[in-house]
């Protein structure tokens, strides 16, 4: 090879030499960046709308609209709608998704928050809409988001409403028979699910009426004051809220307050009982003695007739002096005398050793407080021709039942005339 050719050779390396840097610099930061879109645009691959118009009606047809997407590497996912006026409703916000092998999708049913006073959610009216999905890498890296359009058409936009509303302002659970519950009243021009919550002053919840399908009429709702393993609540304001959705997702809400006072439950024991005398005639007196404790935490409504009353065995409570001792509903406690196989307590007496005139309300009803102890008499003339009459004492909490029952039992026995008897000379 001769000596120019060398030198040829020595320049072109040399050239070469030259350029070699920036050439490895630039494809270096070529393939970088091809990289690096590959990177991005596999965060978010794949993405496709099921439709590009929602008849949100609830007729079971083109309901919904379903976004599929793949995920390339961990991100959070955002989904807003925007209306053609620019107002944006976020549907989703920050799903954490990890790569899958199956695509994710989203449904939106064609409702959005709701925007007006008493309006929790509401289905989009007609018109145009874009979706936008964005993922979020968890890198730290740039997001990547996609859009798409669609309309909604034939949509139920119109929600429901709650008229009507009356609630029970202040009561005292306390089971005195006065004001012991709460009434919720309403009514529901259509159709709709229902459920009412309420929240104590710190925003616990109290759950009540939980999802419960009602149709398109007056409808009504007791609360006792309890919560749902029986407790009671405390005293306090409560704030009760009412939703009613309707079929396609509407959403419609009430709210107000509710004073609980003095909640509490009613519990009384006999302490003490005696039936005598154990061997009478016919036509003669037996007499009841029985003490009686309130060993609850509120004070026990009760009603006459008073103690020391007297009955016959041919008339009870609810038929003496017209009717006025009748049951007056729940929450009354009385001490009740009864005989041989039961007899609802036909005699009663009132929790009270003060007369009458001396009650909480004259004449109509007393109160035994919170561990206070009454001794309560009362008589029964005998005039059923039985030879043999088992009697015991109970206590009466009226509308409720019978919290104490056969105490005392005492065998009475009655001499009828002309009749053998074999009464043992005392009871057993």
């Amino acid at each position: 090879m001769s000596s120019a050719l060398r030198t040829s050779h020595t320049e072109l390396f040399n050239f070469m030499q030259l350029i070699r840097i920036p050439i490895s610099a630039a494809l270096a930061g070529l393939l970088l960046f091809i990289l690096s879109g590959c990177g991005s645009e596999a965060l978010l691959t794949n993405v496709t709308a099921s439709s590009d118009i929602i008849t949100p009606n609830g007729d079971g047809v083109t309901d919904e609209l379903a976004i599929s997407y793949t995920i390339g590497a961990p991100a959070k996912i955002s989904a807003v709608i925007e209306d053609s006026a620019g107002t944006r409703y976020p549907i989703r916000q920050q799903l954490q998704r990890v790569p899958s092998s199956e695509p994710y999708t989203l449904i939106f049913d064609g409702t959005v928050p709701g925007s007006g006073q008493g309006v929790r959610q509401r289905v989009l009216p007609d018109g145009s809409y874009t979706w936008t999905l964005e993922a979020m890498p968890d890198d730290g890296g740039s997001p990547m988001s996609q859009r798409g359009e669609f309309k909604v058409e034939n949509a139920a936009a119109t929600p429901p409403t709650i008229e009507d509303l009356s609630v029970t302002a202040e009561f005292s659970p306390n089971e005195d028979a006065v004001d012991d519950v709460a009434y919720f009243s309403y009514r529901l021009p259509v159709s709709a699910t229902t459920t009412i919550s309420l929240s104590d002053e710190q925003g616990a919840p109290i759950p009540f009426i939980s999802d419960l399908p009602e149709d398109a009429t007056v409808h009504s709702h007791i609360w006792d004051g309890k919560r749902t393993d029986g407790s009671l609540v405390d005293s306090g304001t409560y704030t009760y809220t009412i939703t009613a959705r309707d079929e396609v997702g509407n959403i419609v809400e009430r709210q107000g307050e509710i004073v609980v006072d003095n909640p509490g439950r009613s519990r009384a024991a006999i302490t003490f009982t005696h039936i005598a005398p154990v061997e009478v005639s016919l036509g003669s007196v037996i007499t009841m003695t029985a003490r009686i404790k309130n060993t609850g935490d509120v004070p026990i409504r009760t009603q006459g007739p008073p103690s020391g009353y007297q009955y016959t065995t041919n008339n009870s409570f609810s038929s003496i002096e017209d009717g006025q001792y009748a049951e007056k509903g729940g929450g009354f406690w009385r001490v009740g005398l009864d005989w041989g196989g039961g007899h609802g307590y036909p005699f009663r007496w009132a929790l009270s050793s003060r007369p009458p005139e001396q009650w909480a309300e004259p004449g109509k009803f007393d109160y035994l407080q919170p561990g206070e102890e009454v001794e309560v008499t009362g008589s029964v003339r005998i005039e059923q021709r039985e030879d043999r009459m088992q009697f015991y004492v109970g206590l009466v909490h009226e509308g409720v039942g019978y919290p104490v029952n056969n105490a005392g039992r005492t065998l009475i026995c009655v001499g009828i005339p002309h009749v053998e008897t074999k009464c043992p000379r005392h009871a057993p």
